[in-house]
């Protein structure tokens, strides 16, 4: 139903996501320990220069970011995985050859000195206990359904050519050709899941905490400014990270599944024990996070005392938890990651804070942070409102795949807000474009106007599936 018109802006789009495919080679500084945590005396470790390493990467921006994002690549590789499957598969695989013994990526890929260049210092160090959220999985659970499909682009057809000219009888079993790509994308998902279950752990086992939180910042979550509890602790637990763990925990559950195909004992007793966890987390993300009288989802702080201390397990019963409750994307996280299920009367709750206009509903997408909150628009005023579309292609995601079409008591609602959320996107951005030749790297929340970074192709290209409503 798109014109000509419409339909030049998307391959524009498209065309400059694959223009911002880079080969990066070159040393990274990488802190020797990692950065202690708030109430920490310990020092923070020194910097030193990494072994040289390459990375084959897109970028946000080729003017502003040429440089690889853990937390952008994912949503980099839902787009360009339609276009070249094969490609995205490489891009993928040249993070994760990134990767430490720990199951380490550093979120924010700055090789070489013309890289540094264009970094300021208190931002190139990265810390190994710094992580991001796992959007790579996003690209790893597609390429493994395509896998396990025998739908990778030009697969069969290149294995058919291998095979004729070497002369040998054809393997022509999905199986066959199939399980060691499964595997490989097994071994991707089981590292990187380890590796959040061991260094994002909060106080006590309990929950989960992004490290790397400042007064008025947790760069790692993705969402920077996004207000939080005041002042850091060591007792905070995050709702958004705990909706990653157990979205990650779904997916390495899946591809156990299908690397189990050979009915090797091992990887079926893997399965059975990230079942357990997966159910083990889904009860708990609505024990520790779900608040009844606010009828939304937030993060938790725990008081040691009056000081906020990390909390020591000395036999004493830290102070009870806190919500810390501010409306707006970190709320959304476990709907959007589809972990809230169709029936349950928290989506009902969820959708009607998503289509209020008083909270987050906007003519030109959904905000950030709810209108209401005492932070809006506040101070640096980045994910405090400005409308971005890598969450909001999310939230499209769930309701198209899941919420408006599977039976409960608000499938209609999701639809609607499915339909008109859609809309408003893309007649947005695509009028945005028209009218100032940019793709933007967010919107504002008041009259639609591309804001920050341009030309910002990364992420903004999710407009393309949006339009063809092709999602993850």
């Amino acid at each position: 139903g798109y014109g000509d018109a419409e339909i030049a802006i998307a391959r524009r789009a498209l065309s400059s996501l694959i223009g911002g495919i880079g080969y990066f080679y070159g040393r990274g500084l990488v802190a020797a320990g990692p950065m202690p945590g708030p109430g920490d005396d310990a020092n923070v470790p020194p910097a030193e220069l990494s072994a040289p390493y390459a990375l084959f990467a897109t970028t946000p921006s080729r003017p502003f970011f040429p440089r690889g994002f853990l937390w952008d690549e994912g949503f980099h590789q839902l787009l360009l995985a339609r276009w070249d499957a094969d490609l995205s598969l490489d891009i993928v695989r040249s993070w994760f050859s990134t990767m430490d013994a720990s199951g380490w990526i550093a979120r924010e890929q700055i090789l070489g000195d013309e890289a540094r260049s264009k970094v300021p210092a208190e931002f190139q160090v990265q810390y190994p206990n710094f992580a991001n959220p796992p959007t790579l999985l996003f690209a790893v659970r597609a390429l493994a359904e395509r896998t396990a499909a025998n739908e990778l682009s030009g697969l069969a057809e290149q294995l058919e050519q291998v095979y004729c000219e070497r002369d040998v009888p054809d393997p022509a079993t999905s199986q066959t050709l199939t399980l060691p790509r499964i595997a490989e994308l097994h071994r991707f998902s089981s590292r990187l899941l380890d590796y959040f279950m061991a260094t994002q752990a909060g106080a006590r086992g309990r929950g989960y905490r992004w490290r790397g939180r400042t007064e008025g910042h947790t760069l790692t979550s993705g969402l920077d400014d996004y207000p939080r509890a005041r002042p850091p602790s060591s007792g905070e637990l995050h709702v958004d990270l705990f909706a990653w763990v157990t979205y990650m925990l779904a997916v390495d559950t899946e591809l156990a599944a299908h690397d189990s195909g050979g009915g090797r004992a091992a990887n079926q007793t893997a399965v059975r024990e990230r079942e357990r966890q997966l159910e083990e987390h889904l009860q708990l993300l609505d024990e520790l996070h779900w608040n009844p009288e606010r009828n939304m989802y937030c993060d938790v702080t725990a008081r040691a005392r009056a000081d906020y201390d990390e909390l020591e397990d000395d036999g004493g019963e830290p102070e009870e938890a806190a919500f810390v409750c501010h409306r707006g994307y970190v709320s959304l996280f476990p709907m959007l990651l589809g972990l809230v299920a169709p029936d349950s009367p928290k989506l009902g709750h969820i959708l009607d804070m998503v289509e209020d206009p008083a909270e987050l509903w906007t003519a030109y997408g959904l905000r950030s942070l709810s209108a209401r909150d005492p932070y809006y628009g506040k101070d640096e005023n980045y994910w405090r409102g400005p409308i971005w579309l890598n969450v909001n292609y999310l939230v499209l995601a769930a309701l198209h795949k899941t919420y408006a079409t599977a039976p409960g008591p608000f499938r209609d609602q999701a639809a609607r807000i499915y339909r008109e959320l859609r809309a408003n996107l893309v007649a947005n951005v695509l009028g945005q474009y028209q009218s100032t030749g940019f793709f933007w790297e967010n919107y504002s929340p008041d009259d639609g106007h591309g804001q920050g970074t341009h030309p910002f192709t990364g992420w903004t290209s999710l407009i393309v599936l949006i339009m063809a409503e092709q999602y993850h």
